[in-house]
C-alpha cells in the first residue's frame, strides 16, 4: 500500500461562487467514506471551526482545518493570459505572450504544516498555494453573457479563472460542453481536464405527510398539482422573464397559463421580472415564494405538476436532478450542457424563443401521458449518477494530481462515465 494521501477540500463559502457549490460540498463530504482510510485522509478547509453542519456528515478519516485567510501572506503571481474577448478588452491584450500579475493570499505554509498533499477547490474562487491543485471553473458564463456582469466582476472572474486554470494540475468539469469551452477559451489541453458530472444533491426527499401538504399549501395558497415550479434565484440569466413572456403569449392565444411558482433568492433583478409581469397583465400567473427551507422545496417538487428550467446558461442544473429523483417531469432550455445532462429525460426548448417556450409549457401542463413518459425517463437518467461514482473518480484524480501511479483500472473508471 502506498503512502496515505492527505487531501484538503476547500469547503469555505465563497462569495460569487456557483449556487450549487454548497450542495456539491455536502454531497462530496457525505460520501468520502467510499475512499478508504488506509489510502486517504481528508481536511476540510473552513473559515471557522464552528461548522457543525460538516461535522455531522464527515467520516472518521476527515477533520476540519480552520484557516484565517485574512492573516495569510500575500504574494504576486505572474501568468500568461489567454486572448478571450474580455481579456482583450480589459487588459490591453497584445499577443499570446501577454502576462498579468495578480496578488493572492498564499496558504502554502499552513497547508504544508498540516501535512496536506493535494488541494481540491470546489469553488471557482480557490485558495492559492504551491500544492497540487484540483480546480473547478464550473463554467465561463461571464464570457458568453457579459451583459449580466459588471466590469469589475468581469475583470475579477477573468483574472481568477485564467490564473487557477493555468496553475491547476487537473480541471474537473460537469460536462463535455464545459470542457470544450474551457479548453477553447483558455487554451487548456484536454488531457488536463476530466468530465465528472455531479450526482443529485444529498437531501431528504421523503414524500410529504398530509399535515405538511396542508401547511405549505395554505401558506403559499397552492393546490397539489395546480402549479409548475421553477427553483432558482432571480438572476437575469435564469430567465424568469422568459416564462412571464411565455405566459402572456398563451393568454393572447386564448389559453389559460398555468400558475408558476418561483423559489430562490429575491434579488434586485427580480423586481424587473415582477414589473414585466405587470406590464403584460400576467402577475396572477406567477407566485414568488422567495428563498425557502430545503424541506419545503422538497415538498414543492412532490406537489408540482412539473418543473421548468428556462435558464440561458448552466454548467449543470441541481433542480433538474432533484426533479428527476423525486419523479417530477421537466421542461428545460436547450442551453449549454443541459441537453447532455437531461439525456432525453426532459422536453427541451429555446430559451430565447418565447413562442416555443409557451408551447412546451402548455404541453407539459396539459399532457398527462407526456408527463408520465418524462417522469420515467428522468428517473432512468438520474439513476446513472451516484455520489459513490463521483467520489471514487475524484479519488483517482487526487492520485494523479499528487503524481502517484494510476492503474489501468483507475483509467477505466475515469473513462467509464457516471455509473459504477
Amino acid at each position: 500500500m502506498s503512502e496515505q494521501l492527505h487531501v484538503a477540500i476547500d469547503a469555505r463559502p465563497a462569495l460569487g461562487a456557483a449556487g450549487g457549490v454548497a450542495e456539491v460540498t455536502r454531497g462530496l463530504v457525505t460520501h468520502l467514506h467510499h475512499l478508504p482510510a488506509d489510502a486517504f485522509r481528508f481536511s476540510l478547509i473552513v473559515d471557522s471551526p464552528a461548522r457543525d453542519d460538516l461535522r455531522a456528515i464527515m467520516p472518521d478519516h476527515c477533520r476540519l482545518l480552520p484557516l484565517n485567510t485574512g492573516a495569510l501572506p500575500v504574494r504576486e503571481r505572474a501568468f500568461r493570459l489567454a486572448g478571450t474577448p474580455a481579456a482583450k478588452r480589459m487588459f490591453n491584450f497584445q499577443d499570446e505572450s501577454t502576462t498579468l500579475r495578480v496578488k493572492l493570499s498564499d496558504a502554502t505554509g499552513p497547508l504544508r504544516s498540516a501535512g496536506v498533499t493535494v488541494v481540491h477547490a470546489l469553488s471557482q474562487f480557490a485558495i492559492d498555494s504551491d500544492l497540487p491543485l484540483v480546480y473547478h471553473p464550473h463554467d465561463l458564463q461571464h464570457l458568453h453573457l457579459p451583459q449580466f456582469f459588471s466590469e469589475t466582476e468581469l475583470e475579477h472572474r477573468e483574472v481568477i479563472y485564467q490564473y487557477f486554470c493555468g496553475v491547476a494540475k487537473i480541471i474537473p468539469v460537469a460536462s463535455h460542453w464545459i470542457a470544450e469551452d474551457v479548453g477553447r477559451q483558455y487554451r487548456v489541453p484536454s488531457e488536463k481536464m476530466a468530465v465528472i458530472p455531479f450526482a443529485p444533491p444529498a437531501a431528504d426527499r421523503t414524500p410529504p405527510t398530509p399535515a405538511e401538504v396542508r401547511t405549505i399549501c395554505d401558506r403559499l395558497r397552492l393546490q397539489p398539482g395546480g402549479f409548475l415550479l421553477y427553483p432558482a434565484a432571480g438572476w437575469a440569466h435564469k430567465n424568469h422573464i422568459g416564462l412571464v413572456e411565455a405566459a402572456a403569449l398563451l393568454r393572447a392565444q386564448g389559453l389559460e397559463p398555468p400558475l408558476m411558482v418561483f423559489t430562490g433568492a429575491f434579488v434586485p433583478f427580480s423586481l424587473r421580472v415582477l414589473e414585466r409581469a405587470a406590464a403584460l397583465n400576467v402577475s396572477d400567473c406567477i407566485r414568488w415564494a422567495g428563498y425557502i427551507a430545503q424541506r419545503d422545496l422538497v415538498l414543492l417538487y412532490h406537489l408540482a405538476r412539473g418543473v421548468l428550467v428556462p435558464t440561458k446558461f448552466e454548467a449543470a442544473s441541481a433542480p433538474i436532478w432533484e426533479a428527476f429523483t423525486i419523479g417530477c417531469p421537466v421542461a428545460c432550455s436547450n442551453a449549454t450542457s443541459l441537453p447532455s445532462q437531461t439525456a432525453g429525460g426532459a422536453i427541451l426548448f429555446d430559451p430565447d424563443d418565447s413562442g416555443e417556450m409557451a408551447s412546451v409549457i402548455f404541453k407539459l401542463w396539459a399532457d398527462a401521458s407526456l408527463r408520465d413518459q418524462l417522469t420515467a425517463r428522468g428517473r432512468d437518467v438520474v439513476a446513472r449518477h451516484t455520489w459513490e461514482s463521483v467520489v471514487r473518480r475524484f479519488g483517482v484524480l487526487y492520485r494523479k494530481a499528487a503524481g502517484r501511479p494510476i492503474s489501468e483500472a483507475d483509467e477505466a473508471l475515469l473513462a467509464a462515465g457516471p455509473t459504477v
